[in-house]
């Protein structure tokens, strides 16, 4: 009986462990809603946020990438500056993924907008509930995007401010507030206005990019890369050179990231609650087709 209950048990664990990771969710029309909507289908307003958030986000990207220059207070030797080394930092990887993330979510919007099953009214005597849905591609795309995006722009500003910023170099100018501030506030409104869960158990796939990073930058200094002002480390505390600190440094983000994903759980699960207790009829609209 203890052989035979022992992997039952572990199949179970097994079971449970994938329906936490997996990126299903019912229903899925929720991943193009507001949390404070009333009805089930994007509102106008909201797919004019989607369009405001996609095109400022992109902008400030693109502003990134085009006014790429050498520190002001820089009195080093004179470097020819490389716009594609704009790619090897940790700050650029999380925005690129808010603007992706911002890229998936207009994508979703459109598609329930001109979804016309979705046109369901509540006030008919009875409703007819639909079967439980799949989640689509673009959904589960959009929802990786945005978990991964949430906690890489927590974390990247905390990091930023606290161990990488320098004044003697870095100055504090309206691009770098954007990309090293204004990332983890757009992510928040993101958080207080999204209708989608955020799942605890996504906390994997943030660590996972972070661990991605550390990753590539080792890859990137074994093969001699340098960053923009011709040192071989990315960042002075990711330098392997030292492999030890290093190696630390990386350990503490991926811990950071699972922080900073519990912090977005518990705010989506305040935005939650908060909905259902001062827009209980909306609420309750946006969740109808849910089996």
């Amino acid at each position: 009986m203890k052989k035979s209950c022992k992997p039952a048990m572990l199949g179970r664990v097994w079971a449970a462990s994938r329906r936490a990771l997996s990126l299903e969710h019912s229903p899925p029309h929720q991943f193009a809603c507001c949390q404070w909507q009333a009805g089930h289908k994007p509102s106008m307003y909201y797919l004019t946020y989607r369009w405001l958030v996609f095109l400022t986000v992109t902008s400030i990207a693109v502003a990134s990438f085009a006014c790429q220059r050498l520190p002001r207070l820089y009195k080093g030797p004179k470097v020819e500056l490389n716009y594609f080394k704009w790619f090897i930092y940790f700050t650029n990887w999380g925005y690129l993924l808010i603007a992706l993330q911002a890229a998936l979510a207009l994508a979703v919007v459109h598609r329930y907008r001109n979804e016309k099953s979705l046109n369901i009214s509540c006030d008919d005597d009875e409703i007819q509930m639909p079967r439980r849905q799949k989640t689509p591609v673009l959904c589960r795309l959009y929802w990786l995007a945005h978990t991964v995006a949430t906690d890489l722009a927590f974390v990247i500003t905390l990091v930023y401010w606290t161990l990488v910023h320098d004044p003697r170099i870095h100055e504090v100018n309206a691009l770098n507030l954007l990309v090293h501030g204004g990332n983890s506030l757009v992510m928040l409104v993101e958080l207080a206005l999204t209708a989608h869960p955020v799942r605890a158990a996504h906390a994997l796939y943030g660590a996972g990019a972070g661990l991605a990073y550390g990753l590539f930058s080792a890859l990137y200094w074994a093969l001699g890369g340098t960053d923009r002002l011709g040192l071989p480390a990315i960042y002075p505390t990711l330098d392997w050179n030292k492999p030890g600190s290093a190696f630390g440094f990386v350990a503490l983000c991926a811990v950071v990231m699972m922080f900073a994903h519990g912090v977005a759980t518990c705010l989506a699960a305040v935005r939650a609650r908060a909905a259902a207790r001062l827009r209980p009829a909306a609420h309750d609209r946006l969740a109808l087709p849910a089996h």
